[in-house]
C-alpha cells in the first residue's frame, strides 16, 4: 500500500487531506473474500465520483449567498474533501478494469441520472437532496468504522474506506447547516427536506442494488447462492443497526451534530495514521 497524505492548513472545522492511493495489486474479493459483499461495496463506490461531483456543483452554485465567514470556510473545506473522494474512488474504478468489471460505465449512468435531476429540480430541492444524502453517507460511515472495516481484507481498500468515512463524519453537518442558513428551520423548510430525503433514499438504494446485480453478472457470480446468503445475513444485521439513524432525519428538530463520534474518529485516525 502506497499513500501520500498532505494536509492543507486552513481555518475550518476539519482539514482537507490530499491522498494518493495505489491500487495496482488489489484482491479480487476484498470484503470477507466474498463476491456479493465485495460487489455490494463496489456498487456503492460507483455512485461516488459522479455523486460527489453533483454535490459540489450544487453547493458551489449557492455558495455566493453565504455571508457567514465560518460557514463559508467549512463549505470550502467540504468542497475540498468531496473533490478528493471523487478522485480516489475513480482511481480505484480504473484499476478494477483489469477484472473486467467496467466500473466506469456505471459511473456514467449515475452521472446521467444526477444531471437530469439537477436540471429538473429547483435549487432548494437540489440542496435538500445533497443534505439528505450527506446524512445517508454519514450513517454508513459510522457503520463502516464501527463494524464493516473488520471485513475488509485488502489494506489499501480498507484505508480508502476508513479515510472516506472519517471525512464524511467530519463534515456531516455542513450542507445541513447550509440548507438551514438559506431556508430556515420552519415547516416550509422541513417538508422538502424530508420529502427529498425519501426520494434520495429510494434512488441510491435502487441504483446500488441494480449495480450490484450487474457486477455479479459481469463476474459470473450471479447464481452464487452461498455468496448471496452471506450477503443477506450481513444486510439483515446491518439494517437493524443503521435504520434508526436513517429514520432520525425525519424528526422536526433533527441536526447531524446531535450524535457524537469524536472518540470513534480519534481511534480510527490513529489506526490508519492520520494523527
Amino acid at each position: 500500500m502506497s499513500i501520500t497524505p498532505t494536509r492543507i492548513r486552513e481555518p475550518s472545522s476539519f482539514p482537507v487531506r490530499r491522498m494518493d492511493y495505489k491500487f495496482e495489486e488489489i484482491e479480487k474479493y476484498w470484503c470477507d473474500n466474498d463476491p456479493a459483499l465485495t460487489h455490494f461495496f463496489t456498487s456503492m463506490s460507483t455512485l461516488l465520483p459522479e455523486g460527489e461531483d453533483y454535490f459540489l456543483r450544487v453547493v458551489r452554485s449557492l455558495r455566493t449567498r453565504i455571508k457567514d465567514n465560518k460557514l463559508n470556510t467549512d463549505v470550502g473545506a467540504f468542497i475540498g474533501q468531496e473533490a478528493m473522494h471523487s478522485k480516489e474512488h475513480h482511481t480505484f474504478h480504473i484499476s478494477a478494469q483489469q477484472q473486467g468489471l467496467d466500473l466506469e460505465s456505471l459511473e456514467k449512468i449515475t452521472g446521467h441520472i444526477l444531471k437530469r435531476i439537477e436540471k429538473v429540480f429547483p435549487e432548494k430541492w437540489n440542496l435538500s437532496l445533497v443534505a439528505g444524502l450527506e446524512h445517508y453517507t454519514a450513517t454508513l460511515a459510522v457503520e463502516m468504522m464501527s463494524h464493516v472495516q473488520k471485513r475488509l481484507t485488502d489494506p489499501t481498500i480498507r484505508h480508502l474506506w476508513l479515510w472516506h468515512s472519517i471525512e464524511e463524519t467530519e463534515h456531516k453537518a455542513v450542507v445541513y447547516d447550509f440548507y438551514e442558513y438559506l431556508y430556515g428551520k420552519n415547516f416550509k423548510a422541513y417538508i422538502p427536506r424530508v420529502s427529498i430525503y425519501t426520494f434520495g433514499l429510494f434512488l441510491i438504494l435502487s441504483l446500488s442494488i441494480i449495480f450490484q446485480l450487474v457486477l455479479m453478472k459481469r463476474d459470473k457470480q450471479l447464481l452464487n447462492i452461498k455468496s448471496w446468503a452471506t450477503y443477506l445475513k450481513f444486510m439483515a444485521s446491518t439494517s437493524l443497526r443503521i435504520t434508526p439513524s436513517f429514520l432520525s432525519y425525519y424528526k422536526f428538530n433533527f441536526h447531524p451534530n446531535k450524535t457524537n463520534e469524536l472518540e470513534l474518529l480519534q481511534n480510527i485516525k490513529r489506526e490508519i495514521g492520520l494523527v
